[in-house]
């Protein structure tokens, strides 16, 4: 293992650390920016691990996570646009041109089917698509096809960007919510309500 462990800031990862040698070793995150009309966030360490004592027996870990099914070969019931947007100003923040309002029902599904659905960025800084209760599995960014099958809880959305996710929802009917996970943007008014029907 090196001596740092790198991860993008604007990334979310579970992270499986194997012990390094005896010493200190920093887990930091990369320079990151999230597009013109963004923000810049320079490199940081997250956190500072000490390793000293009697070394222990390594354990193999694991090099792929593969999804519990791929959702590209299942059918699609249903397809939806999410469109994420702002003011120019950057303080008002919309999905599908409306500001969160707990009382609107924006998007329905049923539960036990396949959806696909498109997010798009129109605006000018990375916007992350998060779906409460159910992963997703992405299938296009921009076009491009990938090839990486895991299903994911949330993802960036490039700026003026396009992704194609689907999704399964299963075990959870009810109210629930989608949203950008950029905490100022959910906050001022970029969230949506999902009802999941049985």
């Amino acid at each position: 293992m090196s001596d740092s462990l790198v991860i993008p800031a604007g990334a979310r990862y579970d992270v499986l650390v194997q012990g390094p040698k005896a010493g200190v070793s920093e887990l930091q995150t990369l320079p990151y920016n999230t597009g013109k009309a963004g923000n810049r966030f320079p490199r940081a360490t997250l956190a500072t691990v000490r390793s000293d004592g009697e070394p222990m027996r390594p354990v193999a870990l694991p090099t792929a996570f593969a999804p519990v099914d791929d959702l590209a070969k299942e059918p699609v019931v249903s397809r939806k646009t999410v469109t994420f947007t702002e003011n120019k100003a950057g303080t008002l923040f919309y999905i599908n041109h409306k500001q969160f309002d707990h009382n609107r029902n924006d998007f329905r599904s049923r539960l036990n089917t396949v959806e696909e659905w498109t997010i798009k960025n129109d605006s000018d800084e990375v916007h992350s698509f998060h779906v409460h209760t159910n992963d997703f599995q992405v299938m296009s960014i921009n076009g491009r096809p990938q090839t990486d099958y895991g299903l994911q809880d949330t993802v960036d959305v490039p700026p003026r960007g396009t992704m194609v996710i689907r999704i399964r929802f299963r075990d959870y009917p009810g109210k629930t919510v989608l949203h950008c996970h950029v905490l100022n943007h959910e906050d001022a008014g970029m969230r949506a309500v999902l009802k999941i029907d049985r």
